[in-house]
């Protein structure tokens, strides 16, 4: 089995879809194609045959005809007169193909006919379709076209006849519904991937927030903490503000009475040519310049004594590191 397909979730599909289909597909659209293959089996009649089997199907709804034969010698223009409850009624065959339609002139000719005779009611009969238009134009008239006219004249069909158009829409369903399981199928296998497609989706959105927090955790002050507290970690010096304090510590020494010249002999030694001998105390005065700088406090000091002094030089430190 795929990983994160869903056998079950394609299962429930495929026999939810391909059962709505069986069922839409045997109640509805079999009865559908029925009633439009009859239609069009009685637009293909010969008037005289389609006018009989609709005065034929009225009769079994209470009408009766009057002179059907002799209405029928006068052609598809003729009105067929029927009696119901003793009343007049007229009834208008118009044969057309199933896919025309009959417009307003054709129903006003029967609403004249029902005035001029004074009749009950009139009746319109045809495969085709009466427009709405039409419809509305006369009052008081019953229309029986497309499947309104199948419910009504389809029982009088003969036998053979209406058994091969039930066989034929049969057939068509049978393959409809042979495509719609197959659609069902495919539409289940797919809906199948949906768990897994999901999953991906929850895993690529969750991703990027994992990798962020690395960076967030950069981010954070304890590195900056660390780097204050040890040394190794601390950024590097500022060469400029060396060579600066450097400057300022020979500016101050000079300004000494008892110093005669002074310079840094290493990076670490200050040495300092003395004008004269001088004890312990004036020796704290260097000590106390260089304590104002931390990178030289600890500096060595390199005491010359005067000329002609029996001195000897002197190697000082002020502070240890």
């Amino acid at each position: 089995m795929l990983d994160g397909f869903s056998l079950t979730i394609a299962i429930l599909v495929t026999l939810l879809l391909g059962a709505a289909a069986t069922a839409w597909l045997w109640r509805v659209r079999r009865r559908q194609e029925e009633a439009a293959a009859g239609i069009d089996a009685l637009a293909a009649m010969r008037w005289r045959e389609f006018a009989r089997l609709v005065v034929e199907a009225l009769h079994s709804r209470g009408f009766e005809a009057e002179s059907v034969e002799q209405t029928l010698e006068h052609g598809p223009q003729a009105e067929v007169h029927l009696r119901l409850d003793g009343r007049p009624w007229l009834l208008s065959c118009k044969l057309a193909g199933a896919r025309s339609r009959l417009g307003v002139a054709s129903v006003r000719e029967l609403a004249d006919a029902v005035r001029f005779n004074a009749a009950a009611g009139g009746i319109l009969a045809t495969p085709a379709r009466i427009d709405a238009d039409a419809r509305r134009s006369a009052a008081g008239l019953e229309f029986y076209d497309g499947n309104a006219l199948w419910a009504l004249v389809g029982p009088m069909l003969p036998a053979s006849l209406r058994d091969d158009i039930t066989a034929n829409a049969r057939r068509s369903s049978v393959r409809e519904t042979a495509l719609a399981w197959a659609g069902a199928v495919v539409i289940g296998v797919l809906v199948g991937f949906v768990p897994a497609m999901i999953g991906n989706d929850t895993v690529t959105a969750q991703a990027p927030s994992q990798s962020v927090a690395p960076a967030a955790s950069t981010a954070s002050p304890k590195p900056v903490a660390a780097a204050a507290t040890d040394p190794a970690l601390a950024p590097p010096a500022d060469p400029n503000r060396d060579q600066f304090e450097r400057g300022e510590v020979i500016q101050a020494i000079t300004n000494l009475p008892w110093v005669e010249r002074v310079l840094w002999s290493t990076s670490s030694t200050l040495l300092i040519q003395q004008s004269e001998d001088v004890d312990q105390l004036q020796v704290e005065e260097v000590c106390s310049v260089l304590a104002r700088y931390d990178a030289l406090r600890a500096s060595r000091l390199q005491l010359q004594p005067p000329a002609g002094s029996e001195r000897k030089v002197r190697f000082l430190q002020c502070r240890s590191y």
